[in-house]
């Protein structure tokens, strides 16, 4: 098993006795008096010893292709501006621009600024959505297939593990999509754990470009992520590096690139930390089912604990302002639900407090009167491209007077940044509803396309 040699090398390089930086960062090294006295030492820029990060040479290379060989990849890409930079990135490399690309449509709002960025025409495949729970599950191949074809898409996105910890059926997706000539990207921004858990990742059911965000479940810094791949020859590698440069800093961090290089040695040599914590989830799940009115849903990823508090009369919302005043930050909720993140970074103290504070809940629950769960509105007509929304003229009006208009912003509630409204499709009443019962104001101020700016044969006859 490796050690992490991006980090080695910057540490032996901050121990160096008698040397001088005078090149940026401008802390030079030294802490300034503040928290950071083992980050501030490593923090570097490009020189002869630490390497480019977009020249793929030097101890971040050596780092990138630990990464790789541990997700059984053929490559590995260090990203310091999060998963959106990866996600980007693999959208200017497999897209051609102007053409169509096929979407989940649970994905993440970054993908649809991606299309816009690029003039990319997404086409979208819905997963299931199940009523009795309120959430979203598989997405059908045949669907993907169908979608492929029509569209003649040379790439499909699709997302897994959910905000809600379900793991689509990627191999059937790889499959599909492969049979049509297509590139299977995975958005797994929330997946970077799941080999280390002993569980199926997309690397392992046959993706042809994944994005981790290692900062979400891994020990890594904020925007850290992977983007890895497979099956591209070095003249298609150097273009997948130059795309992750076009969409990130010049500056990249060296704090958060030797963090990634740590957070997979972290999982390599975690003795069995990460199943042991997946195996913790599971009995805390089944101790909140037996003994609280909550239940929990049961996802692909095992690290991912989501509560049900609608079933017991109470709302997501209602539940978390409860747990804050508990000392308990959950992930996100919504009308429904609480998520929480579990890892072996949790102590247990972490374990008993949370759950501690569930049964508390529960006895301050209220009469335990079902609440339904919200049903996805229809997807609603787009008059515009994502790309015309992006630069045609908007106005800002409150929300409750939109229905009609046409999107000049992507409407996602975040976490978990899913768009129930992409720019340039049009506010139906149903959408507008929705959007409320997830949070968000009428009298919120959103940005519309100006009417000028639709064209007169999309107006009319919209189904509103």
């Amino acid at each position: 098993m490796s050690e992490a040699p991006l980090l080695s090398s910057l540490t032996a390089l901050a121990a160096r006795p008698g040397v001088s930086r005078f090149h940026m960062p401008g802390h030079k090294g030294h802490p300034c008096g503040s928290l950071f006295d083992s980050v501030f030492p490593i923090d570097y820029t490009e020189l002869p010893l630490t390497g480019n990060l977009y020249d793929s040479d030097g101890p971040i290379a050596r780092a990138e292709e630990e990464v790789a060989r541990w997700y059984g990849m053929d490559g590995c890409f260090f990203l310091t501006c999060g998963a959106t930079q990866g996600i980007k990135a693999a959208l200017q490399f497999y897209c051609p621009s102007g053409g169509s690309v096929v979407l989940d449509r649970n994905c993440h709002k970054s993908v649809i600024d991606g299309c816009a960025l690029l003039d990319l025409h997404p086409c979208y495949v819905c997963p299931d959505f199940s009523p009795a729970t309120g959430v979203t599950g598989d997405i059908s191949p045949d669907e993907l297939t169908c979608q492929l074809r029509r569209s003649g898409a040379s790439a499909a996105v699709v997302t897994s593990p959910t905000y809600y910890g379900h793991c689509l059926n990627i191999a059937a997706l790889a499959d599909a999509a492969h049979a049509c000539g297509a590139a299977l990207i995975v958005d797994s921004a929330h997946g970077a754990h799941l080999r280390a858990c002993g569980c199926a990742d997309p690397a392992l059911e046959g993706a042809d470009a994944i994005i981790f965000s290692a900062h979400k479940t891994l020990c890594a810094l904020g925007q850290g992520a992977y983007l890895l791949f497979r099956g591209l020859d070095n003249m298609q590698c150097r273009a997948l590096r130059a795309a992750t440069a076009l969409f990130g800093t010049t500056s990249p961090s060296y704090a958060v690139m030797a963090s990634l290089d740590w957070a997979r040695a972290c999982m390599e040599r975690g003795n069995g930390l990460w199943q042991s914590t997946a195996e913790r989830a599971l009995e805390l799940r089944r101790r909140i089912e037996l003994q609280t009115p909550f239940s929990c849903l049961h996802g692909g990823d095992p690290c991912r604990l989501t509560v049900r508090t609608d079933i017991a009369g109470l709302s997501g919302f209602d539940a978390a302002k409860y747990l804050f005043a508990m000392g308990i930050e959950p992930e996100m909720q919504d009308s429904g639900r609480v998520v929480f993140i579990l890892t072996p970074q949790d102590t247990r103290d972490d374990w008993s407090r949370l759950e501690n504070a569930l049964h508390s809940l529960a006895c301050h629950t209220a009469s335990g009167v079902l609440q339904p769960p919200l049903c996805l509105p229809p997807l609603p007509p787009a008059p515009l491209s994502p790309r015309q929304a992006l630069t045609a003229p908007k106005e800002r009006r409150p929300l409750c007077e939109c229905v009609g208009a046409v999107a000049g912003e992507n409407l996602a509630p975040y976490p978990p940044g899913v768009a129930v409204v992409v720019q340039g499709e049009t506010l139906t009443k149903f959408c507008i509803e929705y959007l409320c019962k997830m949070g968000y104001n009428e009298d919120t101020y959103i940005q519309v396309i100006s009417s000028a700016a639709v064209p007169p044969t999309l107006k009319g006859g919209l189904e509103l």
